[in-house]
């Protein structure tokens, strides 16, 4: 019988996810094998093997699976048609290729939740080589209009004025096939990760609630719990799991939700990873999502998900007005704060807006926490590293 810890795990993309992945096994003795573009990519020092090339690329996907018991990847733009010949040689991929081809395009997802009954905002598909017909069936104001493939971290989202987008000929900000979805006017943004194995066991993380960036449609920062009351939170609970399950999900997912003024709540998306906004289980949970990630490529039980005490997380962004090497400021007062723990993604230049790290802040209660991070964030900060003192850089 093969040990599970004799398995070999081969990752597509070397971003910070798959650092994570990597770290939260180190006690285990793990193999992974990554593919990544950039040998200096976060998570590439950190894994046994390297394969340089395109996430894309066919023949480099296959040198991977030729070196790997188990695929998994970190990144959804990726060649589902070649996941699905490496499954049809034997080597598992998690989540699958069918999933993937499924969550790549957002109207794929929309239709799929429309197919099985999942709420989600009143939207509609369009085209630019077609006329957009039914725009009067959603009723707001303003609309969201999103690329189907390709958009992230905010890229790909477009919100509009309707009469608007109606006297300008209803021309479409992406090339290709887009959604356009009713606005959700003073929306709160949550998620919900489920864990699910092969033999369909599932656990369910605590519901976070999610903070915008208005400017970079990122996450700025998140909290656990959510202000949910014991109905939503059941009930996201119960739309999370019935999605993961209608999919016959095999990994980690991230499922967004969107709640309304009155308190509805609506499927926004899945990520079928590692997700930021499952950053802070890392030291919240028993469990961190990544470690439950290595369980289910691994074939082992699956931990609990219990949040031992609340928590914020805050994603460290690059600043605006440089870009170049960095140094990191007001450590010293950040880690004088109880519950502060640092993770930096070891990218090597900052750029307006790129994410570069996050930290997290638990304590006893979600209001203690939610001080205790504000009073960093207001202190930690990337700098031009040409602007520090060269006495401090020696």
């Amino acid at each position: 019988m093969i040990k599970p810890f004799d398995k070999r795990i081969g990752i597509i993309g070397g971003g910070q996810l798959g650092k994570m992945l990597i770290e939260s096994a180190a006690g285990w003795n793990l193999n992974y094998v990554i593919l990544e573009t950039d040998e200096h990519a976060p998570a590439v020092r950190y894994a046994s093997g390297f394969i340089k090339g395109s996430l894309t690329d066919s023949a480099k996907i296959m040198e991977l699976s030729a070196q790997a018991d188990v695929i998994t990847y970190e990144i959804e733009h990726l060649d589902a048609h070649t996941l699905f010949e490496i499954e049809q040689t034997g080597v598992l991929v998690i989540p699958s290729a069918g999933i993937l081809k499924i969550i790549q395009d957002k109207g794929l997802q929309k239709l799929f939740y429309e197919k099985h009954g999942l709420p989600t905002v009143p939207f509609i598909l369009a085209d630019n080589e077609k006329k957009i017909e039914n725009l009067n069936s959603l009723r707001s104001h303003r609309i969201v209009i999103k690329n189907c493939k390709e958009g992230y971290d905010g890229k790909g989202v477009e919100i509009m004025d309707k009469q608007a987008f109606v006297q300008n000929g209803m021309k479409l900000p992406f090339t290709g096939p887009c959604i356009i979805e009713e606005f959700v006017t003073n929306a709160l943004e949550y998620s919900v990760i489920v864990a699910r194995n092969r033999t369909g066991d599932v656990k369910v993380y605590p519901p976070v609630e999610m903070v915008f960036d208005d400017e970079a449609n990122l996450v700025e920062y998140l909290f656990a719990p959510a202000r949910l009351t014991p109905e939503q939170e059941e009930y996201a609970r119960h739309i999370s799991l019935e999605a993961i399950d209608r999919l016959e999900g095999i990994g980690i997912f991230a499922v967004e939700i969107i709640g309304d003024e009155v308190g509805n709540l609506f499927i926004n998306e899945i990520a079928p990873r590692p997700h930021n906004s499952g950053h802070h289980t890392i030291e919240a949970c028993i469990t961190s999502q990544y470690e439950q990630l290595n369980r289910i490529l691994l074939g082992l039980p699956l931990g609990e998900t219990d949040l031992l005490q609340p928590a914020v997380m805050v994603n460290l962004l690059g600043p605006p007005g440089f870009e170049g090497p960095y140094s990191i400021e007001g450590t010293e007062e950040a880690f004088k704060i109880p519950g502060f723990h640092l993770h930096l993604y070891n990218k090597q230049i900052s750029k307006h807006k790129r994410k570069m790290g996050h930290y997290t802040v638990i304590a006893p209660t979600i209001d203690e926490a939610l001080d205790h991070a504000m009073k960093i964030k207001d202190s930690l900060h990337f700098a031009p590293l040409n602007l520090i003192p060269e006495s401090l850089i020696k």
